[in-house]
């Protein structure tokens, strides 16, 4: 069963692991794009093949696009973020887009993630964009490196 919220409606929803077989219910909710998180090490864990995945998203018609970040890496996870919400970005480029974002749980990486995303492309502090997402999943987004991220991406805009 695919553990999933819907944090912006009608647009994104963030959750765990993706296994072939849930692909159907990612159709049922009109995802056109994955954004994995996960690492080949992460799939492995979970007995996912990343082949038998990519062929069930292609059949399915839904995107697949991978930024591995390693789990419980702090590090990792603030240095791959930027790049993350890029994927987010780029999903979203069609207007009709509805985008499913994971790791492994659904409780950190994916989370911080989206945060990023609120930060921004809807403008929102770090503080706002984690009490946004803590409100609409049982999560723990790292509100230290969405910090970092807003003071980086205000920064970029001006």
């Amino acid at each position: 069963m695919l553990d999933c919220d819907e944090i912006i409606p009608g647009r994104l929803w963030v959750g765990g692991c993706v296994r072939e077989a849930d692909v159907v219910v990612l159709v049922r909710l009109g995802i056109t794009a994955v954004v994995s998180l996960q690492m080949d090490e992460d799939l492995e864990y979970h007995r996912v093949s990343a082949a038998a995945l990519a062929g069930a998203y292609r059949d399915a018609g839904i995107e697949w696009r991978r930024i591995p970040t390693a789990d419980f890496n702090r590090e990792a996870l603030g240095r791959n973020l930027p790049q993350a919400v890029g994927q987010v970005e780029l999903a979203f480029a069609d207007p009709e887009a509805r985008v499913y974002l994971h790791c492994s749980v659904g409780i950190n990486r994916a989370p911080t993630t989206a945060a990023g995303y609120m930060i921004k492309c809807r403008g929102l502090t770090a503080g706002e964009a984690y009490g946004y997402l803590v409100a609409r999943r049982d999560c723990s987004p790292a509100l230290d490196i969405l910090e970092e991220y807003e003071i980086t991406a205000r920064n970029k805009s001006l």
